[in-house]
């Protein structure tokens, strides 16, 4: 037989060899995974995603929710970069180290950020009443306090406004909660709040029953009841024994003003009300990747909030993720106290501003942070007028058939324009203009230089 037939023969053996051995691996590797279907991208991530891979030479992406500046990029506070400046000397000459955090995360934090939104005359604070945790951001603190609400007050049911963020119907899902709606927006004009509805909804709830709140800067709608709104809403849940959760992610930002951006939790708090309250510095601060935020549990006793404090750690955090970010939390730290005087230890806590931590508190970064503050809320005004303005100009019709002044009237960096989900799927396939498909347009990420274009878009998908 010749050289070639031999080869030949073996090199078909070979190949045969290999493919019963794949053909065996194959039977015998078992997935866990086989099962498992994909699932829809997530809403405002699939959009941001479908921008990016979007060629058109113009486009425009008002979808995701963070903030710009008027040249479209990010912004990194200055005094961000201050408490970085800081925060990395102190580490250089080994004043702070790397080393974990506690479970309930760092405690000059968590001491100013239960002060910067219950305030200095909160009455759970001077006595100890309020266990706070650092957590992962808001969406970490939501679900913590969704977890607790669930395995610890026997919650079942959440109450949750008509719309909300589209994360909390997750959230709250995966806790084991059932979310049910309460009537908010009023669907007639689009662009309103219907709170005599939402009074009679909720009067109407059973004692104990625990309810969402948006602090302020509702999201998606930009619209929240007025002071004397809030006062009444307090003394109804007073009244009826509702269990108040606030989502805080834009203290600060909303209006300019930390204190009147509070003043809803504080209502609740000053009326007898006991809240939780979920604290996000992802747009305050602009420290969207560092994941910082703080869960408040506000308790009738100082001994209760020591045991909620307890438990949450060791059955809710421990098992979830041990810790939560060190460096993040100490930048926040930096910005959010006005002095370190009136500072007192959180329940369950060390004392804060430890000899090692003394870096932390100044008043002169926390003035500059307030200012900057203000700054971008008024970049965010200033371009709800302006779109508005544009919107006038090009005689785009409104679609609650008033004259755009709900994008002005509205607070925080969502503008709710009353679009349609064809509407938006017109602007995003003809114009390449991209918003969530209920009509939802992020203000924050609006550059004046793509003001007369989304207006000259909205025009045309109207006219359609």
């Amino acid at each position: 037989m010749s050289s070639h037939v031999l080869n030949r023969s073996h090199l078909l053996l070979s190949r045969s060899r290999s493919t019963v051995a794949a053909a065996a691996a194959t039977a015998s590797r078992h997935s866990a995974w086989q099962g498992t279907q994909a699932v829809p991208a997530d809403p405002i991530l699939g959009l941001v995603a479908a921008f990016k891979a979007d060629a058109a030479p113009r486009k425009v992406n008002l979808a995701q929710g963070a903030f710009r500046t008027d040249e479209g990029l990010p912004l990194v506070l200055p005094s961000v970069v201050e408490a970085e400046r800081r925060v990395s000397s102190a580490l250089a000459s080994g004043a702070i180290d790397k080393e974990y955090l506690p479970i309930e995360g760092d405690a000059t934090f968590r001491t100013l950020s239960a002060k910067l939104i219950f305030g200095d005359e909160s009455a759970a604070l001077a006595e100890g009443r309020c266990a706070t945790l650092q957590t992962l951001s808001g969406t970490g603190a939501v679900s913590v306090a969704a977890a607790a609400l669930c395995r610890m007050a026997g919650a079942r049911t959440i109450h949750v406004p008509d719309p909300s963020w589209g994360n909390h119907g997750h959230i709250f899902r995966s806790a084991g909660l059932e979310v049910q709606n309460y009537a908010y927006l009023d669907h007639r004009t689009g662009t309103t709040l219907d709170f005599d509805g939402m009074r009679a909804a909720l009067s109407g709830l059973p004692r104990g029953s625990v309810v969402l709140l948006h602090a302020c800067a509702h999201n998606p709608t930009g619209i929240d009841p007025s002071g004397e709104q809030w006062q009444e809403l307090a003394a109804l849940f007073a009244g009826r024994g509702l269990v108040a959760l606030f989502d805080s992610a834009y203290q600060g930002y909303a209006s300019g003003d930390l204190d009147a951006d509070a003043a809803s939790v504080r209502a609740f708090e000053a009326a007898g009300v006991l809240p939780v309250a979920c604290q996000s510095y992802a747009k305050s601060l602009g420290l969207y990747g560092e994941r910082i935020g703080a869960v408040n549990f506000v308790c009738a006793s100082r001994e209760e909030a020591e045991a909620v404090l307890s438990t949450v750690k060791q059955t809710i955090v421990r098992p979830a993720y041990s810790s939560p970010p060190l460096h993040g939390a100490r930048l926040a730290a930096e910005a959010l106290a006005p002095s370190t005087a009136s500072v007192s230890a959180p329940a369950g806590g060390s004392t804060p501003l430890s000899p090692r931590r003394q870096v932390l508190g100044d008043a002169a970064l926390f003035a500059q942070w307030r200012g900057e503050l203000r700054g971008m809320a008024n970049r965010v005004h200033r371009m709800r007028v302006l779109l508005a303005d544009a919107l006038r100009a090009e005689g785009a019709p409104s679609p609650d058939g008033g004259d755009w002044g709900h994008v002005v009237d509205q607070i925080g960096m969502f503008a709710y324009t009353g679009l349609s989900a064809s509407h938006v799927d017109s602007l995003r396939e003809r114009r390449h203009v991209y918003l969530t498909r209920d009509g939802r347009m992020s203000m924050a990420a609006m550059k004046p230089a793509d003001i007369e274009y989304v207006a000259r878009a909205v025009r045309s998908v109207l006219a359609e």
